[in-house]
């Protein structure tokens, strides 16, 4: 009897949700009808530059309209319309104003918010700008089929490694048109096999930017910096040591200067230049120290609607080594083509580095000729992630034995902004 007893109120519970599920949905339908036949739109732009105006809104149903208000107050408007115009003067506040009208007709009421975003230059110079702190986190892994980079005619040596890098950013605005930042990198590497744990690298950055928005060179930035990069010594000896981790050895430390310019000269046209003066210290290596110059120079524009960049650049390095210095010419083509939400880059580069003067243990003068072919895929999930897939083939050749080699790698980013 119990059981019975029990039966019949599960029963009866379970008649009594489907009961109030099927009017929950009658309702939802309901309401849905309601809103679809009164439509609410906004005649007037989104942004503006003025403060005071007029807001358009059309209204429009399939039954008498009885009640109108725009942010909670009543508005005239013929007795019985079906379709009614509204202007609402205003005076806006800086950013993003909200204006609720609601609607009510014989047959049901609706809701609409319309945005309407006061644009003063202020709050435009912000947007361009973007945060005064950005902090960029790039996680990469890398497959490399030639570790070693030896020739073809060699045994090649197949090595996977992982990386981040953080690139962190601060802005201080000083006038309307300039400002200072102050830059800083950091990146270390993880090599997945014991055997090239050496080839591990730790590498920081630190820089001070002035920049001006408006100059004679349309963006002028004047940079000084200094790096240093470390490499991983098994075992430790008494060479000098990183200065952030012990575990690694001093391999390199930089001083950099930067003068660079970028101009804007059309629609998705820009030219830019760059001057780099750098004071190299190669440590346990004074012929290996000295000084380099490089005059950078590239041009970006849509051909036949796609963006197309040409760059090239021009180095003189002058080191202390009596056959140490060089002259390099480097040259690169890219075109960049959207499939959105995608984008796919295809890049060319190539560099040809000469010494100045012959070594008299060399037959002539040493010269290395390099390409890279490189094709990128990138995907923004989101406005702060993008994923990236980058194939690329490195060739090189060389009057140097054993400095003539081909070198694979296939690359997976994920670029987090923040």
């Amino acid at each position: 009897m119990d059981k019975q007893l029990k039966n019949t109120k599960s029963a009866g519970s379970m008649i009594l949700l489907m009961l109030f599920l099927f009017l929950l949905s009658f309702q939802s339908a309901w309401s849905a009808e309601d809103e679809a036949e009164i439509l609410i739109f906004s005649l007037s732009p989104e942004k503006v530059e003025e403060q005071q105006g007029i807001l358009k809104i059309q209204i429009s149903t399939f039954s008498p309209i009885q009640q109108v208000t725009v942010k909670g107050k009543p508005r005239n408007f013929p007795k019985g319309a079906s379709l009614v115009w509204l202007k609402i003067p205003y005076m806006l506040k800086p950013g993003i104003n909200v204006f609720e009208v609601y609607v009510k007709t014989t047959l049901g009421e609706a809701k609409k918010i319309i945005r309407t975003i006061y644009e003063t230059p202020e709050l435009l110079k912000q947007a361009k700008l973007g945060d005064s702190f950005q902090l960029i986190t790039i996680l990469s892994g890398v497959t490399k089929d030639n570790i070693d980079k030896v020739e073809d005619n060699s045994s090649k040596s197949k090595a996977f490694s992982t990386s981040i890098l953080f690139v962190p950013s601060y802005r201080f605005d000083l006038f309307d048109d300039s400002s200072i930042f102050l830059r800083g990198v950091l990146m270390g590497d993880q090599h997945h096999n014991g055997e090239y744990e050496s080839k591990k690298i730790l590498f920081k950055q630190a820089s001070i930017e002035w920049e001006e928005r408006e100059s004679w060179a349309g963006v002028l930035t004047l940079s000084l910096g200094t790096n240093e990069a470390g490499t991983r010594e098994i075992p430790e000896t008494s060479t000098p040591r990183d200065s952030l981790s012990k575990k690694y050895k001093r391999a390199t430390r930089d001083n950099v200067y930067t003068l660079k310019a970028k101009q804007e000269l059309g629609e998705g046209t820009t030219w830019n230049w760059q001057i780099d003066r750098k004071k190299k210290l190669v440590e346990g290596s004074n012929d290996d120290s000295g000084k380099s110059t490089a005059l950078t120079a590239g041009y970006v524009t849509p051909i036949f609607g796609v963006k197309t960049t040409f760059g090239g650049t021009l180095e003189d390095t002058n080191l202390n080594g009596a056959y140490k210095d060089t002259e390099a010419k480097k040259a690169k083509l890219k075109v960049d083509y959207s499939i959105p939400p995608i984008s796919l880059g295809i890049q060319y580069d190539f560099s040809q580095t000469e010494d100045k003067v012959a070594d008299p243990s060399l037959d002539g003068k040493t010269k290395n000729r390099n390409q890279v072919y490189t094709l990128s895929l990138n995907y923004p999930a989101a406005a702060w992630c993008i994923f990236g897939l980058t194939q690329k083939q490195e060739r090189q050749s060389s009057n140097i034995v054993g400095k003539t080699y081909t070198l694979n790698s296939t690359q997976l980013q994920v670029i987090l902004i923040y």
